[in-house]
């Protein structure tokens, strides 16, 4: 019981002083102009077919707060994948960003499969994210979702925030984004879909932590 009381004083101390870091200790953060658009950085993507660019309506982007965003739609060897980025400069976004859980049901659909972690090895950088199965009508999909900052990944937005203060006093920004990959696996199986958003992940990470990483 102790023990457990102990863990939380740690997290709370934690947050606390990264909290401070973020608010007091700001320094100058990387400006959206000095970036390329998202969209545009990840048409080419190797052994992926560019299908369509989808545009978030302007309610959309207003609510999720962003800065810059992706939503793209693929083709590959194991069929089609959408990908969304949620981009944002400064940590004080770090809670603009909406699970799966949160907006695909207000958007009609069903969540088949509570939340599993998972974590995925790529160039030597751990992936951790959560994988979800969804449903609307006949369509089903597998989504796998985290969030990032550079090569940091995690599944919680107290972790993404502790990940920020640490990217603040490395790099001298904030920058941070919620990533989506989104599996349709009518006539397949979650198994294989899993499988086909891994071999996708393996062809995004490398190019994502890039993005952060450039001026």
């Amino acid at each position: 019981m102790g023990t457990k009381q102990e863990t939380k004083l740690i997290v709370l101390i934690v947050l606390f002083l990264v909290t401070l870091l973020l608010v007091h200790g700001r320094v100058e953060t990387t400006e959206l102009g000095d970036k390329p658009p998202l969209n545009g950085y990840f048409q080419e993507l190797a052994g992926y077919r560019h299908l369509r660019d989808v545009d978030l309506n302007a309610d959309a982007v207003r609510m999720l707060d962003l800065d810059d965003y992706a939503f793209i739609d693929y083709e590959g060897e194991g069929g089609k994948i959408n990908l969304y980025i949620g981009y944002y400069t400064t940590a004080n976004k770090a809670y603009a960003s909406h699970s799966p859980l949160v907006c695909y049901p207000s958007q009609g659909w069903r969540i088949e499969q509570r939340p599993q972690r998972r974590s995925l090895q790529v160039d030597g950088h751990t992936v951790s994210h959560e994988v979800i199965t969804t449903s609307y009508g006949d369509h089903q999909e597998l989504v796998l979702y985290w969030y990032q900052t550079y090569a940091r990944t995690s599944t919680q937005v107290y972790r993404n925030k502790i990940d920020m203060a640490y990217s603040r006093l490395r790099y001298g920004n904030e920058q941070h984004a919620f990533v989506r990959v989104s599996v349709p696996f009518a006539g397949s199986t979650p198994e294989e879909a899993e499988r086909v958003a891994a071999e996708f992940i393996r062809a995004l990470f490398p190019k994502l932590v890039l993005f952060f990483s450039e001026a």
